[in-house]
């Protein structure tokens, strides 16, 4: 239907470890980051297309401050749903911001991501918008978790909670269920934090041994984790440790998160994609 090229139409990527961010479809518009600075003095950037027609809609500069390699960010937009108002939410150079969807234009900011101002803290994970608070991982830590409803520079009066203990993600976005927040690091260890206060409902808990690269999927009740080894831990989502089965598919090499449509369970390992779920009779 339509295709773009980003680096012929705005410049080559700078990022060190090449470009990995997903786009977000709202409204009819596919809203696409490029936060880079590692390898060009090209500024940041969010544009948004439409989804029908590829045509650009809009494209605003994101500045930052950070360093070396800290400006870059593998990161994924999300929608933050508050007060009858939805705002584009981004991690990365240091910062969270908060977009106006229909421009672009930042609506607000927040630093302390990287407070040692290191010149190495690159962001994988992304941010998380739910009931009303922004969860933001870093580089391992500080998380930080924000009260959504700011306009400007945020100050400390909008920090929720934050966490610098062990557990924190590097690579795999957490998840929440809106009364649990769970972590899982890259050693497979599982954290289940109180969403609203960040206080330990259980863990750090070992899951299957391995690197986990993939994000923890909550769905139907359940916990799915999945080590690059294509090994998924099924876990129960509550307040209390309990795994319920360990699978293994083809041992191949896997970085993509599982994602649940309907009653299937979808996970692509580097050989096949597979739909796990009951087979129409």
């Amino acid at each position: 239907l339509w295709q773009r090229n980003l680096q012929d139409d705005y410049g080559q990527f700078g990022l060190n470890w090449g470009y990995a961010s997903s786009p977000l479809l709202h409204d009819g518009k596919l809203i696409v980051q490029v936060l880079h600075g590692m390898h060009t003095d090209d500024p940041s950037y969010i544009v948004a297309f439409d989804a029908q027609t590829g045509a650009e809609l809009w494209k605003q500069e994101r500045p930052t401050d950070a360093i070396m390699e800290s400006p870059d960010a593998y990161t994924t937009p999300v929608l933050l749903h508050h007060q009858g108002e939805k705002h584009i939410v981004i991690t990365g150079g240091d910062y969270v911001t908060g977009h106006d969807p229909a421009n672009g234009k930042e609506l607000w900011r927040a630093g302390g991501l990287n407070p040692d101002n290191s010149r190495n803290y690159r962001i994988v994970a992304s941010p998380i918008a739910f009931d009303g608070l922004i969860y933001a991982p870093t580089r391992n830590k500080p998380l930080l978790v924000l009260k959504a409803g700011g306009s400007g520079m945020l100050g400390s009066d909008y920090l929720q909670w934050k966490w610098t203990g062990a557990g924190s993600p590097d690579v795999p976005t957490p998840a929440c269920d809106g009364k649990l927040f769970y972590m899982v690091d890259d050693r497979g260890l599982v954290t289940a934090l109180d969403a609203k206060s960040g206080d330990v409902v259980w863990g750090p808990q070992r899951t299957a041994q391995g690197i986990v690269s993939a994000s923890p999927l909550v769905a139907d009740g359940k916990i799915y984790i999945t080590n690059e080894q294509a090994e998924t831990t099924v876990l129960v989502a509550g307040n209390e440790y309990r795994q319920l089965a360990t699978n293994t598919l083809d041992g191949s090499y896997t970085l993509s998160s599982p994602v649940a449509v309907g009653s299937n369970l979808f996970i692509r390992t580097s050989k096949f994609l597979y739909c796990i779920g009951e087979r129409p009779e």
